[in-house]
């Protein structure tokens, strides 16, 4: 424990050690978050986390929430405070689907994960929440993070679900 608070904003049915999980749901696949809130609204104080990580999560919320969700965030990081954001890259989602387009348009199956579910989400939760609203690619992101006062914006290594090249990591700071 190094004293630092990180929160795991839209955290689902991943629950992290030494995060504050946080999601709207109050239990996916039976694990709860440690707080059930609206990302779009949190009650944080000002500068009050070392670290936001978000993994799958901006994409299930369309392009004009995005900007105001990230500068939200951004008020609730300390200075210095580091951004993580992992979620599909839908160029990789594309490419793809334009070499194998018959697997690739499948819902099941890892062809299936690799491009219809980076771009429109799970299909087996069978819920309207976990469907994709928008889709980047890293470029996009970063601009985005940027508009949004992050500096020091840059993609890493996605260390989550399927990592690169079908996910990607964009990292910023306050």
């Amino acid at each position: 424990d190094d004293g630092k608070i990180r929160l795991n904003l839209g955290c689902g049915d991943k629950i992290l050690q030494g995060y504050i999980n946080v999601d709207f749901s109050s239990s996916r696949k039976g694990n709860k978050p440690d707080i059930i809130a609206d990302l779009r609204s949190l009650e944080f104080e000002k500068s009050y986390a070392d670290e936001i990580l978000s993994v799958h999560v901006i994409e299930h919320f369309f392009l004009w929430e995005a900007k105001d969700l990230l500068t939200h965030w951004r008020e609730i990081l300390k200075d210095n405070g580091k951004l993580i954001l992992e979620c599909p890259n839908i160029l990789t989602a594309a490419e793809f689907l334009m070499k194998e387009p018959y697997a690739a348009a499948k819902a099941d199956g890892k062809d299936g994960q690799m491009t219809m579910w980076a771009l429109y989400g799970d299909p087996g939760w069978k819920d309207p929440l976990m469907m994709h609203k928008w889709g980047y690619i890293p470029e996009t992101l970063i601009e985005l993070v940027k508009s949004c006062g992050y500096k020091n914006v840059r993609q890493e290594p996605a260390m989550f679900k399927k990592r690169d090249p079908r996910d990607m990591r964009i990292v910023g700071e306050k």
